[in-house]
Formats: C-alpha cells, sequence, structure tokens
C-alpha cells in the first residue's frame, strides 16, 4: 500500500506541474480561454473553450494534441510542453495498456530525453508500435550465431524498471523492434544523456549509412510497387535506383 500511495504521489506531482506551467503561461499570455480556442481554430487544430480550461486544472493529464494546441495558441516553448507532458504521461493509470501514437512523435521525444524514467516510456511506446512482440519473440529476433544478444530475462529486468539498460541492450532492442539503423545513434544519445556520458560520434560510419540508404530506397520501391500494377511502373519512377544500376554518380 506504502509504495501505491508513494506512485500516486509522485503522479500527482508530474500532472500539477504540467498544470501549474500552462496556468503561468495563459496568464502572462493575457489570453482569456475564448481567445485561445480562436487561435486554435486559426492553427487549424480546433480545441473547444471547456478543453483548454479542463487542461490547466491539474485533475488528469490532458491529451497531447490538446496540450500542444494551448501552448501554440500563448506563444509558449512546445519543447518545454514535450518534456512536461512526457513525465506526467509515464505515470498515469493505465499507461502500459495504451495504444501509441498519442503523444509526440517518437523521434522528436527523443530529444527530450534526460531522465531514466523518459527512456523507460519511450522503449515501451517503440515496443507497442511495434506490435507489442513478446519478450521471447523480441529475443528471437537478436539471435545471431545461434545466441541471442537479448535474454528476455534482462530485457524484462530493464523494462520493468528494476535494472539499468546498457548500451547494447538497448542497440539490440530498438533493432527487434524495428528501428532503421539511421535512427540507433539517437536511442544512444538518449541512454547517454540518463546517465552524463558524452553523446555518440554524429556522423555514422559510411557501411552503416549506406545500409540505411538501401533501407530508404526498399521501402519506397515496395511502396511504389504496392500502389500501381508492376507493368504500369518503369525505371523512370526510381532515378536513384536506376542511377546506380547504370554506374551513374547519384547526389
Amino acid at each position: 500500500m506504502g509504495r501505491l500511495n508513494s506512485a500516486l504521489a509522485e503522479q500527482d506531482k508530474e500532472v500539477r506541474t504540467l498544470a501549474r506551467w500552462l496556468r503561468g503561461l495563459r496568464e502572462r499570455s493575457g489570453l482569456t480561454y475564448s481567445q485561445m480556442a480562436c487561435k486554435t481554430v486559426e492553427f487549424t487544430r480546433p480545441v473547444s473553450l471547456a478543453t483548454l480550461s479542463r487542461a490547466d486544472e491539474g485533475r488528469t493529464v490532458p491529451t497531447w494534441p490538446v496540450t500542444e494546441a494551448y501552448v501554440r495558441a500563448c506563444g509558449g516553448s512546445v519543447r518545454t510542453a514535450e518534456r512536461l507532458w512526457l513525465r506526467a504521461d509515464a505515470r498515469r493509470p493505465g499507461r502500459r495498456g495504451k495504444v501509441a501514437g498519442c503523444g509526440p512523435a517518437a523521434h522528436r521525444a527523443l530529444r527530450y530525453v534526460t531522465e531514466r524514467s523518459e527512456l523507460l516510456v519511450a522503449m515501451r511506446r517503440l515496443r507497442l508500435r511495434a506490435g507489442s512482440p513478446t519478450l521471447r519473440e523480441l529475443e528471437t529476433r537478436a539471435v545471431r550465431g545461434a545466441v541471442s544478444h537479448l535474454p528476455r530475462s534482462t530485457l524484462h529486468g530493464v523494462l520493468a524498471g528494476e535494472r539499468d539498460c546498457t548500451e547494447r541492450v538497448l542497440v539490440e532492442f530498438v533493432r527487434a523492434c524495428g528501428v532503421d539503423p539511421a535512427e540507433e545513434d539517437e536511442w544512444v544519445a538518449a541512454l547517454r544523456r540518463t546517465t552524463g556520458a558524452p553523446p555518440p560520434p554524429s556522423s555514422q560510419p559510411d557501411a552503416r549509412r549506406q545500409l540505411a540508404e538501401a533501407h530508404a530506397e526498399i521501402r519506397h520501391l515496395r511502396r511504389a510497387l504496392g500502389s500501381r500494377p508492376a507493368q504500369e511502373v518503369g525505371p523512370s519512377d526510381f532515378p536513384r535506383h536506376t542511377d546506380r544500376l547504370a554506374g551513374r554518380s547519384v547526389p
């Protein structure tokens, strides 16, 4: 019971922090809720007066679209809003059962991860977007040379917040969830911010960059071939692909 009360108190604290920040933002802007609602219409993201007023009450966590609309209407920092919203949303009851996609885009949210709890939220959302694979499935996806580099017992401890996440486990996890090689450095950089370690080199090795480009081109080809009959697709649809085959340089 003590741990439950502690968790609820922490949740209330983060929700109140977000609410206070939103109220302060509105007060400094000098806008009424009605004026804010009109501004959200101008931004093509209409939010009602009643919804905006509930967003800063501190009783529940407003949805991300509502929070973003509130902040933009008042001319506030979306970056700060994302950080506060992520912390409040991470402790919302039943959060693990929610479908991903209601919050800031994953690649944007990663930029603002500075705490271990925020990284765990990002990892859990990534798993949801990957179709909620079981720990055994993730373990199998990381098998190389008859040995898995992502033991499910280790991953269970990491996702449950019972043990620290190492760079090796994180990289294997995001790969098993289908993250492009080009995005791996962003995940590692987020992990290092939570530990105070220096960020990874910004430039990727040529092999990794070429692999990322190849993955992107394959996805482009599949989408094009899937949207039209094969006989309607010609070389002009894929200039980068055909130029590379012809030995011509590609910008």
